[in-house]
């Protein structure tokens, strides 16, 4: 393993993830600034995910053909100028439109940057280099929630700008500082669609790599329901300003950034990942519903910040075991796992947002069911790979 490449693009990680968060904390602002109905929180979340179901897979095959590096970097530059368009225009439609291209540029920095990873880490190790992905994805989150957050003091549109600027000076030092970890190949492209034809049944994907895809669906509906509600329920329902959004955003980043950095190594060596994987998402579904049963903001706080750390080592281990089963595709395979992600992140933001107004602290309790479901279906995993195995 390359392990000055590995540096390289964690930091890239580091930087490129703190820009992309900047906007989370002022997005209800935006919403109320323009009197935009309350499911819209939900509905912003899910065309930005209809981007990520249909755009990913069709990343990840890219940049197995032609290099990692160049879509990290249009990646990062067509974010930041649907960021621009974002935040400026007043335009319910033209909003959505911004939505979508906005979805569909970030999606393809993080398909290759997963991508990238596996390229450069041996199987055995993946786990933890997951787990550092991840935690550089965390503690960026923080920083870059800390920044939307204070910037957002000075306008909402302020902190968009700010995102685009820096949009631009992160593509620059991808392009001048990474390396390719993909020999070009030539000849015709091949795009990868199978994911948009009806009753198709992509051969790429075994029994063991259908459930865990399943597995991934269900993570995201729980994580995308937390996240899509929870800056909306800090400013319309307490009544706190965008700095507050930002601190317990941040707060969130650093506890995750601990599990991934302290914990997950150390349970991926002591302890098989499909059993730690059941007992995080166990912990994880326990302590979403418990929070939502408290009136009380301190203690539904603490079993809050309970989830978001259990939730933390969940994506690193899936992703760690759905590497591990693919061969040498692993763009292309990261790519048909970022879909089933976006299918999770539509489902759960507009489940969220419609949800919110019969009850605002329903979107929790679908986050917590959903991690308990996970915790049906792993056991499954286990079984198809014994299966497998027999019958190779």
């Amino acid at each position: 393993m390359d392990k000055i490449k590995m540096r390289k693009i964690l930091f890239i990680n580091f930087i490129t993830m703190a820009t992309f968060n900047m906007a989370h904390p002022v997005t209800p602002s935006l919403i109320n600034a323009l009197s935009l109905p309350t499911y819209m929180f939900g509905v912003l979340y899910s065309t930005m995910a209809i981007s990520h179901f249909v755009m990913s897979p069709i990343w990840g095959s890219l940049s197995d053909q032609r290099g990692r590096k160049k879509f990290l970097v249009i990646g990062v530059i067509g974010y930041g100028m649907s960021q621009l368009g974002f935040g400026f225009i007043e335009s319910t439609p033209l909003i959505l439109m911004f939505r979508i291209t906005g979805g569909a540029m970030s999606v393809a920095f993080i398909t290759t940057c997963i991508a990238y990873v596996s390229d450069i880490s041996s199987k055995e190790e993946r786990t933890k280099y997951m787990s550092y992905h991840t935690a550089t994805t965390s503690i960026a989150s923080s920083v870059g929630a800390l920044m939307g957050g204070f910037s957002g003091n000075l306008g909402y549109k302020f902190a968009f700008l700010t995102q685009f600027i820096l949009c631009l000076l992160v593509a620059g030092v991808i392009y001048f500082v990474l390396d390719e970890t993909i020999d070009k190949k030539l000849g015709k492209i091949e795009i990868y669609t199978k994911h948009l034809k009806k009753g198709n049944k992509s051969t790429s994907l075994n029994p063991t790599l259908s459930i865990m895809m399943i597995v991934m669906t269900l993570i995201t509906i729980a994580t995308t329901s937390y996240n899509s509600t929870i800056n909306y329920y800090i400013e319309s329902v307490l009544n706190m300003p965008t700095t507050v959004n930002g601190i317990v955003m941040a707060f969130a980043g650093v506890v995750a950034l601990i599990m991934n950095l302290c914990i997950n190594p150390y349970l991926s060596k002591k302890y098989n990942e499909k059993y730690t994987l059941i007992v995080a998402c166990m912990v994880s579904g326990i302590s979403m519903i418990v929070a939502s049963l408290f009136n009380n903001i301190l203690i539904s706080f603490m079993f809050i910040m309970v989830f978001v750390g259990s939730s933390a080592l969940i994506t690193p281990i899936q992703q760690s075991i759905v590497s591990k089963l693919a061969r040498e595709n692993y763009g292309e395979i990261m790519g048909i796992q970022g879909s089933y992600k976006a299918i999770g992140m539509i489902v759960g933001s507009l489940a969220s947002g419609f949800i919110f107004d019969i009850g605002n602290k329903l979107p929790f309790i679908l986050s917590g069911i959903c991690c308990m479901t996970v915790c049906l279906l792993v056991p499954r995993v286990c079984l198809e790979e014994k299966t497998e195995k027999v019958i190779a």
